[in-house]
């Protein structure tokens, strides 16, 4: 079977789609973005008050059942008006704070529709008790 010139185009643009694609696939692999969470640099200094105690004992047992939790929850929501007497600057954190632990609480992160969610409010509330502070991420 001899070639004739329209096979040599044909041969031409299947090698060229062949290399197109190797291309592509190398760049696009470069190019992924992580799922990971960005990193949390944190350039204030860790805030230590009774109502960030309090959060971080609630956190700690966001996983419990209501009757230990409960408990915990109110400790916490009577001290951050106490807190906020002392002009400390980070009252609106504690409140963020206390959003997200509730929200994960009550079985939104879970039922969220995006899959990711409870992994977010877990990363964000671990973030609140390492940094006494509302991350944001």
């Amino acid at each position: 079977m001899s070639l004739r010139p329209r096979h040599y185009v044909l041969l031409a643009v299947i090698l060229g789609l062949f290399i197109f694609n190797i291309v592509r696939h190398r760049h696009d692999a470069r190019n992924v973005i992580s799922n990971t969470p960005a990193p949390v640099i944190v350039t204030k200094p860790r805030i230590d008050t009774p109502a960030w105690a309090a959060f971080d004992h609630a956190a700690a047992l966001r996983d419990e059942t209501p009757a230990t939790f409960d408990p915990a929850l109110q400790d916490l929501n009577k001290l951050i008006p106490l807190d906020a007497n002392q002009k400390d600057g980070h009252i609106e954190d504690i409140h963020g704070c206390r959003i997200w632990l509730e929200f994960y609480r009550q079985g939104a992160a879970q039922t969220h529709p995006d899959p990711k969610m409870k992994d977010r409010a877990i990363h964000h509330i671990d973030n609140c008790v390492k940094y006494h502070l509302d991350t944001g991420v």
